[in-house]
This record gives C-alpha cells, sequence and structure tokens, in this order.
C-alpha cells in the first residue's frame, strides 16, 4: 500500500523528498511447530557472529526457544565466521533449542552478563493469565547464562535471579546512568492486580560484582510516581551517539522522554497520545481490559542529519491508530510535536480502545526514515465478553506495514503491506547475511486473548526493488482553500475519473454526459442540492449526471468531488481482464513508483473463500482524508459481476461506514438486493435461503441508490453494538445479461459532518 502523496500542486521540503524503489521482501516458514506465539527478538549468539539468530517465546508453552541462523551455525562448524560459502542459506533449516522454560514469560532482551563473549538471556516471568489478573508474588526477572555452541545440545541454560515486582512486562539493557557497566531498566504493565491507577515503579538493576554467585541485583527506583499501564519502553540514544542510553516511555500519560543528566531523572513529555474520552473510566476492567488512552509504543526515526525527526506511536495500549509526531527545531529537548495520524486500524469493537486493538508493536528499522507495524489480527467477543477464537488466513488487522516518509513536515508517508500473517512483534537484522536489514516476525497466540490458529515465526529477506500491488491514501491539501485543485486517479470502463477540490462558493462546469458525485461539502442548480449522502434512500435512484452546465460549491464548506467523464462510447465487457484500467495518480515528483491498479479475484483476497471459481472482481482504489488533521472522508473501490453472478448477502456487521454504490457498466443487467424483513432478525446470520424475499432495484449507467443503512424516525442512521452503522442484509445480485455488471463503491465517515 502507499499512502500519504502530497497533491501536486503542493510545495515540496527540500529536506523531505525520497527516492526509493518500492520494499519487497520473500516470505520463509523457518517455525512451524508452535502452539503459541509472542516474543522474537534477534539474537548474536557469540559477539563475533556477524549474522544473528533469534530467540522466539510464547506465554502459554513457557518456552524459551533459540532459533540457530544456518549461516552462523554453519560458519561456527567450519570455525570460520566470516565464510562466504554459498551452501550457507538463511533459507536452510534453522534448528530450534529448548533453552529455557518458564510459567508466563514476557519480556526477552540479550546481553552478554558474564562478559566472556558470549550473550546471556534476560527473561521477565510469572506474569500471570492476564495483566489484570496477574501473580502478585511473579513478575520475577531472571537471566540464562551461555554455555557455548559445544553445549547447545545438552539441555536448559542455566538459570539465576535478578528480582522481582508483580505484571513485569518491558525490559531494557543500556548504560543510562554510566559508561562503566550495563544497566538493566524494567518495567510492569500495571502496579498490580485489578490496579491501574497506582503508579509503576520504573527499576533500575545493577550486576553484582561476581553475577555468578549473586543472589538477586540490586535495584533503584526510577520513577514511582508518573506512569500507569506502561506497554512499550524504547531505548535510544537521543543526546548523540556518544551520550548515555534514555527511554521513550508509551504509557497511558502518552509518549515520555525519560533520560537521566546531571545526577538525576528527568521527563520531557512528546504527546499525551489517544485522548481520554469523557465516557471512558481509568478503573474499568470490562470489556477485555477497559478503557484505554495514551501510547501504547513509540520509536524515534531520523530524516536528513536529524536522527530525531519524527517519533512513531501507536495509541492506545494495543492500539488502533498509527501516529507520527514531526517536530519544530532540533534535538529533543523542549521541542514542540504535532500529531498526525497516518491509519486507523481494527473492528468495531477494537476501535472501543479497550486493550483489544491489532496494533502491537513499532520498530524504526534503521532508525531512519522508515518504521514497520505489527498487526496481531480481529479480536471480537460475544455477548459474554468472551474472546472470539480467531480466524485463520490473512485480514486486514493482520500482517507487517512498512511506512518511508514522503514529506514529515505534513506528516505524509508511503505505505507498503510486506507480509499478511498474524505479527506479534518484529526482530530485525543481517539475516540473510547480505548487509541488509531483514524482519523476522511471530504471530500471536495468548490464552483467552487472542490466538491465532497456526503462529509461525517467519522470514522476510530484503528484496528491495520489485513492485508490489498498492493502494492510494491522498491526503487533500486543504480543507476546501482559495483555489481550484484536481488530481486525475484512474481511467476505469471507458471512463476517466478524477477528484477536484472547489472554494466555498465557487462554480463548476459540467459538461453533457459527466457524472458528479460530492464526497464532501455540497452543490447545487439553484432547484436541487446534491450531497454525499443527502439522497433519499433505498429503493430511491438517482443519476450522477446533469442536465445543468454550471452547479455551485457549497458557501460554507466548498466542495470535494470525483469527477466522471466519459471516454470513448459507453463499453460493455465479459471478462473482468477485458475491462480498460489506467493508473493516471502519479507519484512520481515524490520519488515513489506508483504501480498500475488492477482487479483482483474475489477468491483471492483474505476474505473470498467463499467465491472460489466465482466471476467477482474487486479493485480497491483510494482513501480521501483532509492533509491538515488526517480526517478520513470516503474509500473508494471498484467492482464486477458476471452472468447472475450473488455477490454475498451481508449486513457490514463488521465495519463502520455509510457506503453508496454508482453503476459504470450494467452489462449483466444487475443491481442493489435488500433482504425483506425477517420476522426473527439476527445480527450475525440471515434467515435460510428458502426464506429470502428480495427488494431488488436495477441500476442503470452512472445512477446511484441511495443508502441502505437503517435510519430512526429523524431519519439519522440507527447505531448498533460497538457503534456500528446498523444495515438490513443486502447484497449485488448480476441479472441474466451476457456480460458484467461494474460499479463503484464509495464507503463514507459516519463520524463527518459530511
Amino acid at each position: 500500500m502507499v499512502q500519504g502523496v502530497a497533491n501536486s500542486s503542493q510545495p515540496k521540503a527540500k529536506t523531505s523528498i525520497i527516492d526509493s524503489a518500492p520494499p519487497s521482501f520473500g516470505h520463509f516458514v523457518i517455525d512451524k511447530d508452535r502452539t503459541d506465539g509472542y516474543w522474537v527478538e534477534t539474537f548474536h549468539f557469540s559477539q563475533a557472529d556477524l549474522v544473528p539468530g533469534i530467540i522466539a517465546s510464547g506465554l502459554n508453552s513457557g518456552h524459551i526457544e533459540f532459533l540457530d541462523n544456518p549461516i552462523a551455525a554453519g560458519r561456527a562448524a567450519a570455525a570460520t565466521p566470516a565464510a562466504t560459502d554459498p551452501a550457507l542459506s538463511p533459507l536452510n533449516i534453522w534448528k530450534k533449542y529448548q533453552i529455557g522454560s518458564f510459567n508466563s514469560p514476557v519480556a526477552v532482551v540479550a546481553c552478554d552478563i558474564t562478559n566472556n563473549g558470549l550473550m546471556d538471556l534476560i527473561i521477565c516471568h510469572d506474569y500471570g493469565p492476564f495483566m489484570l489478573d496477574c501473580f502478585m508474588d511473579g513478575g520475577w526477572i531472571s537471566w540464562l547464562e551461555n554455555p557455548g555452541r559445544d553445549k547447545l545440545a545438552l539441555g536448559p541454560w542455566k538459570e539465576r535471579k535478578i528480582g522481582r515486582w508483580p505484571a513485569m512486562h518491558r525490559m531494557k539493557v543500556g548504560y543510562f546512568t554510566q559508561k562503566s557497566f550495563l544497566e538493566i531498566v524494567a518495567a510492569s504493565v500495571v502496579h498490580g492486580a485489578h490496579d491501574k491507577t497506582t503508579p509503576i515503579p520504573i527499576i533500575r538493576f545493577q550486576a553484582p560484582e561476581n553475577v555468578l554467585l549473586g543472589t538477586e541485583w540490586h535495584r533503584d527506583i526510577i520513577d514511582d510516581q508518573n506512569f500507569t499501564i506502561i506497554h512499550e519502553i524504547t531505548t535510544k540514544k537521543f543526546n548523540g551517539p556518544n551520550g548515555l542510553d534514555s527511554m521513550l516511555v508509551s504509557s497511558r500519560e502518552g509518549t515520555t522522554w525519560l533520560y537521566y543528566e546531571d545526577s538525576t531523572w528527568k521527563r520531557e513529555l512528546i504527546s499525551i497520545g489517544e485522548p481520554k474520552e469523557p465516557r471512558q473510566s481509568p478503573n474499568s476492567e470490562s470489556p477485555g481490559s477497559g478503557d484505554h488512552w495514551g501510547t501504547g509504543c513509540a520509536d524515534a526515526g531520523g530524516l536528513g542529519g536529524d536522527q530525531f525527526a519524527y517519533i512513531a506511536t501507536l495509541e492506545p495500549f494495543h492500539g488502533t491508530a498509527l501516529c507520527v509526531y514531526n517536530k519544530t527545531g532540533r534535538g529533543m529537548k523542549s521541542a514542540k510535536w504535532t500529531r498526525n495520524i497516518l491509519d486507523i486500524y481494527g473492528t468495531p469493537n477494537q476501535l472501543l480502545k479497550t486493550g483489544d486493538g491489532p496494533g502491537h508493536y513499532i520498530v524504526c528499522g534503521d532508525g531512519e526514515d522508515e518504521f514497520l507495524l505489527s498487526l496481531f489480527g480481529s479480536l471480537d467477543r460475544d455477548e459474554n465478553g468472551n474472546a472470539i477464537q480467531a480466524s485463520p488466513g490473512p485480514n486486514p488487522n493482520k500482517g507487517i506495514m512498512y511506512y518511508k516518509a514522503i514529506d514529515i513536515e505534513k506528516g505524509l508517508f508511503a505505505k507498503w503491506r510486506i507480509a499478511n500473517e498474524s505479527s506479534a512483534r518484529i526482530a530485525v537484522g543481517n539475516f540473510g547475511g547480505t548487509g541488509r536489514l531483514d524482519v523476522i516476525s511471530i504471530g500471536y497466540n495468548v490464552a483467552q486473548y487472542y490466538e491465532e490458529p497456526k503462529p509461525v515465526v517467519t522470514l522476510h529477506l530484503n528484496q528491495f526493488g520489485s513492485s508490489i500491488e498498492s493502494i492510494i491514501e491522498i491526503p487533500l491539501s486543504q480543507r476546501c482553500g482559495k483555489r481550484k485543485e484536481c488530481m486525475p486517479l484512474i481511467d476505469i470502463a471507458h471512463y476517466a475519473i478524477s477528484v477536484e477540490i472547489y472554494p466555498k462558493g465557487s462554480k463548476i462546469a459540467l459538461h453533457h454526459g459527466e457524472g458528479i458525485k460530492v464526497l464532501y461539502g455540497s452543490l447545487t442548480d439553484k432547484t436541487t442540492i446534491r450531497r454525499p449522502l443527502g439522497g433519499a434512500p433505498f429503493p430511491t435512484i438517482a443519476p450522477v449526471t446533469s442536465d445543468t452546465g454550471i452547479l455551485v460549491a457549497d458557501e460554507k464548506k466548498g466542495a470535494i468531488v470525483l469527477r466522471i467523464v466519459p471516454k470513448g462510447g459507453a463499453g460493455e465487457w465479459p471478462r473482468a481482464e477485458d475491462v480498460p484500467v489506467k493508473t493516471t495518480f502519479t507519484t512520481r515528483e515524490v520519488g515513489i513508483d506508483f504501480p498500475s491498479l488492477k482487479f483482483k479475484k474475489a477468491e483471492e483476497l483474505w476474505w473470498g473463500a467463499a467465491f472460489k471459481g466465482v466471476d467477482f472482481y474487486n479493485l480497491s482504489g483510494f482513501h480521501f482524508r483532509f492533509q491538515d488533521d488526517k480526517t478520513h472522508i470516503a474509500h473508494l473501490q471498484f467492482w464486477t459481476a458476471g452472468t447472475n453472478v450473488d455477490c454475498g448477502l451481508h449486513n457490514h456487521s463488521g465495519d463502520i461506514f455509510q457506503e453508496i454504490h454508482i453503476c459504470l457498466s450494467p452489462g449483466a443487467h444487475g443491481g442493489m438486493s435488500r433482504l425483506i424483513a425477517d420476522p426473527n432478525p439476527s445480527e450475525n446470520k440471515p434467515p435460510a435461503k428458502f426464506k429470502q424475499q428480495f427488494e431488488h432495484v436495477k441500476m442503470p449507467r452512472l445512477y446511484e441508490h441511495g443508502g441502505l443503512w437503517n435510519r430512526d424516525s429523524y431519519g439519522n442512521p440507527i447505531r448498533g453494538p460497538n457503534n456500528i452503522i446498523s444495515y438490513p442484509w443486502h447484497k449485488w445480485q448480476a441479472g441474466s445479461g451476457p456480460n458484467i455488471d461494474i460499479w463503484l463503491a464509495l464507503e463514507f465517515n459516519p463520524g463527518l459532518d459530511l
């Protein structure tokens, strides 16, 4: 996916434009024999190893496992760490060693505790079944002593204790207060069982003089007054490469820079993150883990010589909002940060912000102008509040998203999906031995929460340079400013479609045969007012063309519109692959190669298994949103259906939008069908087929149908569970015509005053 491309009429920021081929990563499963998955960590077995292996673990099994990179293993066996034997490949078998076992281990970090050149491991464990039901006598931090490669096959590594605090959740190793010896910083997710409000102690541990004989390590409290519900700690050298390590703390209070200076710990608030809503309570414990706000994860990235030009965040805890903060000035101290929302992920349940969101981890890959986001999947709950079993296979809330800066000042980033599987966490390293940064991910499976049916560990080798199919998000330059702007999008089915922005009260010429659809604001010909969703409800249909040559934009809002211009005669086609499609939207000026959009079979999409062999296609295309505050306006996509194809009965119970369809070619003589009310309606299941009766409306060329959503007595849309827009069961039903139906769908943001 590519997102955040600036309008061609906008000035370019000199330090913000990149020149980059689309990213491409291979996909290779290196561990498929798993029952759970939570943590994955880059692990150099020895400091002399040039390529790392990984540590993988899960809370259910409790196993801590070392997956040995076959390149490193081969070089070690040959006693030549720098060997370049072509037979050594990361695609060979990664041998797995169980090196430890704990009750509910959470975080794992690597560190040479014994100073012998072998990397040891630090693990926090005895977490408990759930953050609010944590073990009050648990939260132990232990370390495992690396025995060397010659003893790898002998079983678990020797375990020693460091210290504890209930619900211990994240740890980092670094030089935080001095440069002579390594320190461990650790933080719990909550203060204790059923306690979301008492501040959590962030603890610094210092190793004893003899780490092999010490029982517990000396500890002191960094802060126990200012943080509740800490989900992540990220370490960076914010005071330069020769400075001390410091931290970004992601908590309910937001994103905070925590650092040691002048013999004291200091804090600077970057942002409050996702704001607290009036409906939310600090003590709530259900559904999920109760109400959440603030920040769940953060990392800092650089651009143009400024190593901390932006901070990427996931908000709130187990987040739904992917944000980037850009700052004025250089450096970190007293900087002013501006929040830009790049994307919102999640099902309606996840959007309630109760700790069920699909986003789990963010990492700035090489610390420069790109970052990666882990999405574990869609989590929904039944009427009793229990998590519903996760579905296998891809969906929009699973995978790894790759974001790359285009214009930091405007908060514009390119976006690609580089993996489709559930991702709990990401490890970055030179796993392929090529000098490039590769990616390893683990599927998310934690009991009684989100349980990916077949969690795997996957290696994604960096193969930059090949193009991938993309979806575009276009941030509009301003809310209908002082001049007209136009951006071509796509030529499809003999129509040229563009998006146009008109100032308040401006005149808009519409030529004979052209269609126009309002996305925001309104248009009028002095007798009729056109609005995005203002028409009469279904089964009413209306043309998007006009007999009037001049229309006038809204006096208060202006207008953002789709213009649909005929190119040649009205066409019909027997197959989706015969439909002429040309992507006219371009991203060349910002250095991104944008591949051509094309129709894909529904059966190839994440939701399309039921349509195997069915003549049903989709082309998913464009998102429209405001550039100033990134508010989503609408999503545009295209569909085709062959003769007599039933496109599937649905009621959008997992979506939050208001949709309109416009017919581009009625080759199968089809249209929209609405199920006549069932005497025993169900949100989750339509009546049996033999009981189904439909109200069907054929859709002529360049006609739209009225909104299908359910309305109250005032005409307002009815909201259902999890704030969804309530719809009757409906479908596109193709007719008996010899060719295919082609139509576009617009899914509008119901929370925006259009």
